[in-house]
């Protein structure tokens, strides 16, 4: 699992397959974090601007992580494509 110094934008990025493993554009893609606090923030492509397209099926979103310890997130693809997965980053406690 990568871990960040405090206060560091993490990228984190979602590639998008079909069921023939190419790279593929979901009708909806929804992105979703849970931060050691436990808020939740949702967020969707094509109404979040956070959420960025680099080409068809890649994604990425840049989290400003502010709070140490351990961020979990999932991406959720529906409509054209069906697909979801997760992972997580911490963030270290400072050292100061």
């Amino acid at each position: 699992m990568p871990e960040y110094e405090p206060i560091t934008r993490v990228r984190v990025i979602a590639r998008i397959k079909d069921l023939d493993g190419s790279l593929a554009d979901p009708t909806q893609l929804v992105f979703t974090i849970k931060e050691p606090d436990g808020n939740e923030t949702s967020l969707t492509w094509g109404i979040d601007d956070d959420i960025v397209q680099d080409s068809e099926g890649e994604f990425h979103i840049d989290w400003d992580a502010d709070q140490a310890g351990l961020h979990r997130y999932r991406w959720q693809a529906n409509g054209a494509v069906q697909v979801a997965f997760g992972g997580a980053f911490n963030i270290k406690e400072p050292d100061f």
